[in-house]
């Protein structure tokens, strides 16, 4: 089965155009810009996540759950590829000369890697609160996550204002208390617009993302 699934995932995809938005990341004082793209195919929407020699792609089904996940960046030495099989996700490849083969397990909540795209649903949705894992790269373990609802919330970018839904993300369970983050997306179509939060506990480097133009 494992075999099965690494060749379907492997095939050609055929896409259907791709919609690119620009933004503008600000880690402290470092500041660069970068791009996220969505393209489909028939059966998988595509997220795909662009700075310099960086790429990013989340192959997300229709309901928004990470079915494969690729992370390559040449400058870095990085190429990896991680695929979803049942409450299993399969993470192989390279990381600056390391070796990385591993199998990360899940439960029942959705695989949501790229909070930025697969949240705006959720977002938009008459839920509360939601799970989901995501792999963290720097450890290249899951982490369960939870999401919950901020409010409504009109905010201001360069000049320019929006009606947004506001998110608030943190692990799950009793470390929700010590880390959290916030997304903004807009409320009449779910384009993500903002993230900010701390890159680790209080006092830490923040990390903001603001949109800078969409097509």
């Amino acid at each position: 089965m494992k075999k099965v699934l690494l060749t379907i995932f492997f095939l050609p995809i055929l896409l259907f155009g791709e919609t690119t938005n620009n933004y503008k990341i600000a880690i402290g004082e470092d500041i660069y810009y970068s791009s996220f793209s969505i393209a489909k195919t028939d059966s998988l929407i595509l997220y795909i996540y662009r700075h310099e020699a960086e790429e990013q792609i989340n192959y997300y089904n229709q309901n928004g759950t990470t079915q494969k996940f690729t992370h390559k960046d040449s400058t870095n030495n990085i190429d990896l590829i991680a695929i979803k099989d049942g409450k299993k996700i399969i993470l192989k490849g390279i990381s600056c000369e390391n070796i990385i083969d591993t199998v990360i397990k899940i439960d029942e909540s959705p695989w949501k890697q790229s909070m930025s795209y697969s949240l705006s649903e959720f977002a938009l949705s008459g839920e509360e609160k939601i799970e989901y894992w995501i792999i963290r790269l720097d450890k290249f373990k899951g982490e369960k996550m939870q999401a919950e609802k901020a409010g409504i919330e009109d905010i201001t970018i360069n000049d320019k204002q929006y009606h947004t839904a506001k998110v608030k993300i943190s692990a799950a369970g009793l470390r929700s208390k010590f880390w959290s983050g916030h997304y903004w997306f807009e409320v009449s179509d779910g384009l993500f617009l903002k993230y900010e939060g701390w890159n680790g506990l209080p006092g830490s480097t923040k990390t903001i993302i603001e949109l800078i133009e969409k097509e």
